[in-house]
């Protein structure tokens, strides 16, 4: 029987189980159906040791539901983050870390050879010269130490751009890590800084702060690393409801990120239906490069092209253009605020007063479903809708009377 351990080897496991039992799904133990009932208990108790605090339970029909609940403009750093801090490692990984820091940290330049005489002399153990160079390759790859070659050798030593010596260049940088670690992608990286500085966050906090969605940047890193080298990949999708996995491919062109949920999307060309696609990132499992694309460039133009005929992030079925017409009764003395609105939030739609207090708003999309909430937003002000997807149109007025029959007149 397997003993029980913290730390993870593969994050993945851990990333999915995290959102799909306590971010998304509120299921019970009797819903994990993929491996054991053991392995469930396992999983729990890991993310229990990372974010015990934020977990809460409800008992329904199906048993007990577990899933995090915190209030995001009062967390200073968020406590997802300590997911990204449970990596397994060997007894030589965390030992060479520590000996081979010790024996650079005088500003001493070692070719390999003596490194590794002076890690053996210092530890009384036994260390490989290439388990010694590995390690160090690991680390100029990662900008711990500075490897230059002399000669036919490379000798290391500590890396001057550490962040000790920015912070004496720049005194304000570790507020502007408190910043970084919570407003943007990879925050997780100003945590790991802010937990080697010692340092806590008691200068910031967001109102919109998506903290899930730090579960998906492995995939963001290498979907950014592609656009920028324009890659084409290949990549692992789920279904909606992630009972099936489809293996995709194309030129990954932009990120999009929802303004109203911070959901992230990962835009892309399709090559083979010459279409652009979106699809959401905490849907994509893994991401393979397939080499460098020479149409990239021109793919990109198209889409910023094309970004003003979409709402969100639907690019239609059809190659035809749909168009969606609101009748409004605005009051323009009180009202004038819902104008400013309108221009403001309305992708540069044409709207048009048709007589006095009554308004005529008018946008051609790609696809008029993605407008169907912000519409709802006028509900009470709208005199006629209208557009050339009927569907569209009759589901609007089919949830207005489901509306009416729930909430009466």
């Amino acid at each position: 029987m397997g003993e029980f351990q913290e730390l993870i080897r593969n994050f993945d496991k851990i990333r999915d189980y995290m959102r799909d039992f306590y971010i998304y799904g509120f299921k019970s133990r009797s819903d994990f159906t993929h491996k054991s009932a053991r392995t469930y208990d396992n999983e729990k108790r890991r993310i229990e040791s990372y974010i015990g605090e934020y977990m809460k339970w409800e008992y329904t029909k199906s048993g007990k539901n577990l899933f995090i609940s915190m209030d995001c403009s009062k967390v200073p750093v968020n406590p997802l983050y300590a997911a990204w801090k449970s990596k397994a490692f060997t007894n030589n990984d965390i030992m060479l870390h520590f000996y081979i820091l010790d024996a650079l940290k005088n500003k001493e330049i070692f070719s390999i050879d003596k490194l590794t005489d002076v890690i053996c002399k210092r530890s009384d153990q036994i260390f490989d010269i290439q388990t010694v160079r590995n390690k160090c390759n690991e680390y100029h790859t990662l900008g711990l130490i500075a490897a230059k070659k002399q000669g036919k050798s490379l000798y290391y030593s500590l890396s001057p751009d550490n962040f000790e010596h920015m912070l004496t260049m720049a005194p304000g940088l570790s507020d502007a890590v408190k910043f970084f670690q919570g407003a943007t992608a990879f925050g997780e990286i100003g945590s790991f800084i802010m937990d080697n500085q010692n340092t806590l966050n008691g200068l910031f906090s967001f109102k919109h702060y998506y903290a899930a969605h730090t579960l998906e940047d492995a995939i963001l890193l290498d979907l950014l690393s592609a656009i920028r080298n324009g890659q084409a990949i290949e990549f692992l999708n789920y279904n909606e409801s992630g009972t099936r996995i489809s293996t995709l491919d194309g030129i990954p062109l932009k990120i999009f990120i929802s303004a109203a949920t911070g959901r992230r999307y990962l835009c892309v060309y399709k090559t083979r239906t010459k279409r652009f696609f979106n699809y959401r990132l905490d849907h994509i499992k893994a991401v393979k490069t397939l080499g460098f694309c020479n149409d990239t460039k021109k793919h990109y133009e198209n889409l910023m092209k094309n970004l003003p005929n979409i709402w969100g992030v639907g690019f239609g079925g059809e190659s035809r253009m749909e168009i969606v017409c609101m009748k409004l009764s605005i009051n323009e003395e009180t009202e004038a605020y819902i104008l400013e609105r309108i221009v403001r939030e309305g992708h540069d739609g044409e709207l048009i007063r048709l007589e006095p207090n009554v308004f005529l708003y008018t946008k051609e999309m790609f696809d008029s479903n993605d407008i169907s909430p912000w519409l709802k937003t006028f509900t009470g002000r709208i005199i006629q809708l209208e557009g050339t997807n009927q569907i569209v149109i009759d589901r609007f007025y089919k949830d207005i009377k489901r509306m009416k029959e729930m909430y009466g007149n």
